[in-house]
């Protein structure tokens, strides 16, 4: 049996829609819908007995004292936290059903959610949320965050954990029911366990939002409880001495803070640098003894740069890698081809030269669609994906592996979409060069069509020749990593 508690306050608004969701559950075990009436003055009693579930009155006001109760009228086993403005999809309950029946020692399931429509402020938040619950899953075994409206846990767990804290009846509750229910065994993460809610808890809450719920509420209480055994948020000491054996270590706040800013510069650090891999394999050279160097071109094509570019690289025999932009191909298929038949390598590069990881839910048709419009034209699948500006976060990177992609940066870079002089573009190659190197340039810019690349052209020759000198060979990147160039 699987109890799911909505706690609510005036909510006839959303009420509906959320039960209509839970009614259309593909889960075939038993399962109950308690709604527990918190006090509200319009008709939202009155909408959910018209869909037929149990109705509880709690009179005491607080989501707490409402969970609570709807815990303690409960039958089930497994009881599952949902809000009444949110959607929640079909194989919801299935999944977190499935993940305690395949992990007996799991005590909590944590899901993620998507927003209707929140504010752009909140997205980079949101973002940062999904780094730290995946990185801490990964690492720790245990999310750094839970959102009350998608959130599943066993009775015993709840019970073993002391229940709820009736000193958050407002506000944070979510939070210190993830520390304290981690003291007692296993807590799953799941980003793909997804629910659709509304975005009025930002209404108004930029300050609390930020630094409340994301750096105190994730953070600090995270190192905090790691340290002292004990929840920022609950005045009793977690079981964990109890459970593990282990003495409670003495507060220490400076560590707390350290801690904090370790886990954001690692967040940084693998977002933003291209030779990062933190967050999954990324290929930005090889080790090598030999010579080898690989020449690549981002944000093509676009003419006439391109094709003198081209016409460059076949002066001197040398054949290149050109991370293309889906949106670029289809506005010069021939030149695309071109590329192809003269030996050099396609690779994808999104279809917009839109960032992936920009928003709380990255776009990933633009990997789809490049793909798509690249065999269209050319009749080729690439096998390698650079994702634009360098920037990525994990959620991408295993998508783009799911679809069978390498995912390769560069450890050599011109900077030359500043434009600066062509013999500054050849001197910062020139002067970071190594053998195994990926080096950048550029033959477009993002999907501006004849975007003067004039002075990057003029730095090839002089970069060709001066490595060639110093005894380089140039190879493609699928030759510089042994990897095939395209998918059969």
């Amino acid at each position: 049996m699987v109890s799911i508690v909505i706690p609510v306050y005036n909510e006839e608004k959303y009420l509906g829609r959320c039960l209509q969701s839970l009614k259309e559950q593909d889960y075939e075990g038993n399962y109950e819908i308690i709604v527990v009436d918190n006090g509200s003055s319009d008709g939202s009693a009155r909408s959910a007995h018209s869909f037929g579930v149990r109705v509880i009155s709690c009179p005491q006001r607080g989501t707490v004292y409402a969970r609570e109760a709807g815990f303690r009228a409960s039958l089930g086993e497994i009881i599952v936290q949902a809000d009444a403005d949110t959607i929640y999809p079909p194989d919801w309950l299935t999944r977190i059903a499935k993940h305690f029946s395949s992990h007996p020692k799991a005590v909590a399931i944590a899901g993620e959610v998507l927003y209707e429509a929140s504010p752009a402020w909140a997205r980079p938040l949101q973002s940062f949320r999904r780094f730290l619950n995946i990185l801490l899953s990964r690492f720790l075994g245990k999310p750094a965050f839970c959102l009350a409206c998608n959130f599943a846990f066993r009775r015993e767990a709840l019970l073993k954990a002391g229940g709820y804290n009736a000193k958050l009846a407002f506000i944070g509750d979510e939070q210190d029911l993830l520390a304290r229910l981690s003291m007692t065994g296993k807590i799953i993460y799941d980003r793909h366990l997804l629910a659709i809610t509304s975005s009025r808890r930002f209404c108004g809450r930029f300050w609390r939002y930020s630094f409340v719920d994301m750096f105190y509420g994730t953070i600090l209480e995270q190192v905090w409880l790691q340290l002292t055994g004990r929840s920022l948020t609950h005045s009793r000491a977690c079981p964990r001495q109890e459970y593990s054996g282990k003495p409670s270590l003495r507060p220490r706040w400076a560590w707390s803070i350290a801690m904090a800013a370790i886990t954001v510069g690692i967040l940084g650090y693998g977002y933003f640098f291209p030779t990062a891999d933190v967050f999954g394999k990324t290929y930005a050279g090889v080790a090598s003894s030999q010579k080898v160097i690989a020449l690549t071109f981002d944000d093509g094509p676009n003419e006439p740069y391109t094709s003198q570019i081209l016409d460059i690289l076949d002066s001197y025999g040398v054949r290149a890698t050109f991370f293309v932009v889906g949106e670029n191909v289809e506005y010069y298929p021939e030149v695309a081809m071109r590329i192809v038949a003269e030996g050099h390598v396609l690779g994808n590069h999104s279809y917009t030269h839109k960032a992936l990881s920009e928003f709380d839910i990255p776009d990933y048709s633009e990997v789809d669609l490049a793909q798509a419009a690249i065999y269209k034209v050319t009749g080729v699948k690439p096998h390698l994906f650079r994702p634009p500006y360098g920037r990525k976060t994990p959620w991408e990177l295993e998508y783009v592996k799911k679809k069978g992609l390498v995912t390769v940066t560069w450890s050599d870079s011109a900077n030359d979409p500043h434009k600066p002089p062509s013999d500054v573009i050849a001197e910062r190659v020139l002067q970071h060069t190594r053998p195994g190197a990926i080096i950048l340039l550029h033959d477009g810019n993002g999907t501006k069509h004849g975007a003067d690349r004039s002075r990057t052209e003029a730095a090839l020759p002089q970069i060709i020749e001066s490595l060639k000198a110093q005894g380089y060979t140039f190879v493609t990147v699928p030759e510089l990593l042994q990897v095939s160039p395209y998918i059969e």
